[in-house]
């Protein structure tokens, strides 16, 4: 039941309606955060702080806020039209077949559409229609619906003017063939805008309103009421609405009328008797924002693994204190977002069944003071209440929110992490198929999520070389005289990313070349090598080699031999005792500063092989044409075969090695039956896991240790 669970989550978020939605709620974030904080700022509940910010800059500082506000918060409607049109235009070219829509194209035919509809009969109400609170639902739907049908109406083809060259811009040819499907989207608005006036909807956010508010309208402040409100709040919320703004008629007729109720009774010296007012709501149900959302702060500092969502948990941390939540839903974000919709409807009507317990049973008093809703939690607490018991049952609901939200958390965890292994096997396919490289594509530039993917890869890759972790080396033994003693280890790199888990070393190498790091990279792991090869001095021969893997682009760089030396003269190595293995799956081209570099090494003692020897490419021309030490036999040649066609190849290559006086080592050896069919050809190093998988440091000191007793 959890699997299939998780395959619909999985499923639902790999929806291009998912993923462009929250894709263009995340673009704006930068809007929202900025707005967040200048409208904590603005409304901070303490008055020296206030006062003291009127002494440093004058009374003009609220103002200065109130512009920040307005233009951040107060046009997130407008910004999230085009940042969904343009994202929706962009993932149906790589997705569709047909013609390709320019993403500002389909930005300006959506931008008039949602004018169009939403344009007010009182142009002084314009900052409703571009709000982030009550005009985000209205365009929503309009740049989903109205992208939409322009995409398709543009891959209709008797709606595309064949136009040809047209003048010196290809882009002018592009425009003009979708035009018609343009005209027809923006007319297609106009009349639905026409449609509702005739059925008398003259202001469609306050037609919305109205229908959300009727099913409350004759409803009591009983328990059964909170909880529909309390549910019908986050709904909207999770659709991409401000909850509480569609549900105003709510507040205004039920929710304040009751504060001025309590008030009236203690007054007149009597007991408080409606627990459901607004102040009961901003205490105990939306601390942090609808949603309760600080409790998701703290159950993602608590428990998430993801290293991106905790940092921009502590950029929220101080807007949810406020309760404001936009930093989070739309960073996360939790509009359509599938794995957070039940802790999200569900936590703060555990929160409303707890505070009316306590409030009816006289643990906590009735609310009847009114505080702004962006006073913190605690202070909110005793302000509305008059009582240390206030605060208490804020912290009680918090701890309960959290429990409530950490499942979920851990579930978006593996579903993150899934997803990234999914996309991890993609890109290894991508960086391994020589084909698709040899067109010149970089993964970083592969259509859709996987490219994206990459990208964030890339930036995570950077980071990594540059903390000096999550990258590590592993070591693989090499045996010789017939698996009798140990001649040296090959080192391994291994990438364990905080989010992804182990990413392919294909992928890192790729990745490095693309990004213009596999210079910084391969110093990093010789580096690391030489390090572990001195701390093994007392326990291992003088002839026993550390192999180290070198790209060819590695070799064209004239000062890499120097680097190499200067590493081995700083861990008290002699060149002896380090091996460069270089990739015959690579194409190394003996160009002149390839040639110099690696007959500077093979001059000064350092051993040279060639890796995966016998899987194409040149084999016989990089024998003739470079100093090599050592082959080592590729692993799919260690398989058997009918025909024995392998076995004749590998018999050839050895005869080959021996006259040339070249050292043979076979990868991959993992059975007996493997190991005794080499030995008889005459075969005398291998490395594999019959004898040790590649192995950390530590362990693999233990390894050497273990083997030196027992041989």
């Amino acid at each position: 039941m959890f699997d299939r669970f998780f395959y619909i989550l999985a499923w639902l978020e790999r929806r291009p309606i998912f993923i462009v939605v929250q894709r263009s709620l995340f673009i704006v974030l930068p809007l929202i955060l900025v707005g967040a904080f200048a409208l904590s700022l603005r409304h901070f509940p303490s008055t020296v702080f206030t006062a003291f910010l009127d002494h440093v800059f004058g009374a003009e500082w609220t103002g200065f806020l109130d512009g920040l506000v307005s233009g951040t918060f107060g046009i997130v409607s407008l910004a999230v039209v085009c940042t969904f049109s343009g994202s929706m235009a962009r993932i149906m070219n790589q997705t569709k077949s047909g013609a390709s829509v320019s993403p500002i194209m389909a930005i300006v035919v959506v931008l008039s559409c949602f004018f169009v509809i939403c344009a007010p009969w009182d142009n002084n109400s314009w900052d409703v229609v571009f709000s982030n609170g009550r005009g985000l639902l209205p365009s929503l739907l309009i740049a989903v619906t109205g992208c939409l049908l322009f995409l398709y109406l543009a891959r209709l083809r008797f709606l595309q003017w064949s136009m040809g060259a047209v003048g010196h811009d290809p882009a002018v040819r592009d425009i003009l063939t979708v035009f018609p499907a343009a005209a027809a989207t923006i007319i297609i608005a106009a009349l639905f805008r026409q449609t509702i006036e005739c059925l008398g909807v003259t202001d469609f956010h306050a037609y919305v309103c109205d229908v959300a508010f009727k099913p409350f309208s004759n409803t009591g402040n009983n328990l059964g009421f909170s909880l529909s409100y309390t549910a019908t709040s986050q709904i909207f919320w999770i659709l991409g609405a401000h909850g509480p703004n569609l549900l105003f008629g709510v507040e205004e007729n039920i929710l304040v009328p009751a504060v001025y109720a309590n008030q009236a009774a203690i007054a007149q010296g009597l007991q408080p008797s409606l627990v459901f007012t607004k102040p009961f709501f901003d205490l105990y149900t939306r601390i942090g924002g609808s949603g309760s959302t600080i409790c998701l702060i703290m159950a993602l500092l608590i428990r998430s693994r993801n290293q991106g969502v905790r940092k921009l948990c502590l950029f929220a941390m101080i807007p949810a204190l406020c309760n404001v939540n936009e930093p989070l839903l739309y960073g996360i974000p939790l509009v359509l977002n599938p794995i957070y919709v039940i802790p999200f409807i569900v936590t703060p009507l555990l929160q409303t069944v707890t505070a009316y317990i306590a409030t009816i049973t006289g643990l906590v008093p009735y609310t009847s003071d009114t505080v702004f809703w962006t006073t913190p939690v605690l202070i909110s607490g005793f302000v509305s209440t008059g009582s240390i018991s206030g605060p208490v049952l804020q912290i009680v609901n918090v701890l309960m929110g959290i429990a409530c939200y950490i499942p979920f958390v851990q579930l978006a965890d593996k579903l993150r992490e899934r997803s990234g292994e999914f996309m991890l096997e993609n890109l290894k396919a991508a960086a391994v198929n020589m084909g698709f490289k040899s067109k010149g594509i970089s993964i970083l530039d592969i259509p859709g999520e996987p490219g994206r993917f990459a990208k964030a890869l890339a930036g995570d890759l950077s980071a990594a070389m540059k903390k000096g972790r999550q990258l590590y080396l592993v070591y693989q033994p090499q045996v010789s005289e017939g698996g009798r003693h140990l001649s040296g280890v090959e080192a391994l790199l291994r990438w364990k990313h905080p989010v992804y888990g182990n990413v392919s070393p294909e992928i890192i190498v790729t990745i490095a070349e693309e990004i213009g790091a596999v210079d910084r990279l391969g110093l990093l792991v010789m580096d690391r090598a030489c390090r572990q090869r001195a701390a093994w001095k007392n326990i291992v021969r003088e002839a026993f080699t550390m192999s180290v893997n070198v790209l060819p682009r590695q070799l064209t760089d004239l000062s890499f031999s120097p680097r190499v030396f200067d590493i081995l003269q700083a861990n008290g190595l002699t060149p002896d005792m380090i091996e460069i293995e270089i990739t015959e799956s690579s194409v190394l081209e003996p160009d002149e500063n390839t040639l110099k570099s690696m007959e500077i090494l093979h001059k000064e003692g350092i051993r040279i092989a060639i890796d995966d020897f016998g899987m194409g490419h040149s084999s016989l021309h990089y024998l003739r044409s470079f100093p090599i030490s050592t082959i080592k036999i590729d692993r799919s040649l260690t398989l058997g075969d009918k025909r024995h066609v392998n076995r004749q190849i590998v018999k050839s290559v050895l005869e080959l090695s021996r006259t040339l006086n070249i050292e043979t080592i076979v990868e991959g050896v993992e059975t007996i039956e493997q190991l005794n069919r080499f030995r008889d050809i005459g075969y005398m190093t291998f490395q594999g896991n019959l004898f040790s998988r590649p192995l950390t440091g530590e362990c693999c000191t233990a390894f050497i240790l273990e083997f030196s007793r027992n041989n």
